[in-house]
């Protein structure tokens, strides 16, 4: 999982750039917010790609491959939170509110809802350059334009990113409980 999405990610980011490229060489219309505040041309623009990318990179890194869940015998899914976050299955904290004992699981729960979600979100921003350049109108990207133009400097991809990011973070807690479950089969077997 690791080469696929820093891949893929990396394939998005490429894509971008090229249609930003095509469709605005002078970058009048780039929506980065980061670019619109600091306004420095392509160096700046591709050094913000370059940063993320790295960030990005590191965030798949940790999920993917240097993470290691703890091991617990907990069986229910409450229990099991509350000991591999604040070392005592006794201390269930309702969502999450208090800080962790344990960052592990919590920082690795992030870069995997992150990594997992960025390539899409970013696909919708070449798809935008893609419609724009080829002067697509019709209904559907009527509709679609219409859509993202509600969302503050039209990044209907932030939004997403962040929603998205939070619904894969409950993805990520059963995909760990049920290996962890499967590790404690494989315990009771040996």
């Amino acid at each position: 999982m690791f080469y696929l999405t820093c891949g893929s990610y990396l394939l998005t980011i490429i894509l971008d750039l090229l249609f930003t490229y095509i469709a605005t060489p002078n970058l009048l219309l780039e929506g980065n917010p980061l670019y619109d505040s600091l306004n420095f041309g392509w160096t700046g623009l591709i050094a913000i790609n370059v940063i993320t990318y790295i960030g990005y990179v590191l965030m798949s890194y940790y999920a993917f491959i240097k993470y290691k869940p703890p091991i617990s015998n907990e069986t229910d899914m409450k229990r099991y939170l509350a000991q591999i976050n604040y070392g005592d299955p006794d201390k269930y904290v309702p969502m999450m509110w208090k800080l962790p004992k344990n960052w592990g699981p919590q920082t690795a729960c992030l870069c995997w809802s992150v990594v997992c979600v960025l390539p899409f979100c970013r696909m919708i921003i070449v798809i935008e350059w893609f419609l724009m350049i080829l002067r697509i109108q019709n209904e559907a990207t009527i509709i679609f334009f219409t859509i993202v133009s509600c969302f503050p400097m039209g990044r209907i991809d932030i939004f997403l990113a962040v929603i998205g990011a939070w619904i894969l973070s409950f993805v990520w807690i059963k995909k760990e409980f049920k290996a962890n479950l499967k590790e404690i089969e494989k315990r009771k077997l040996q």
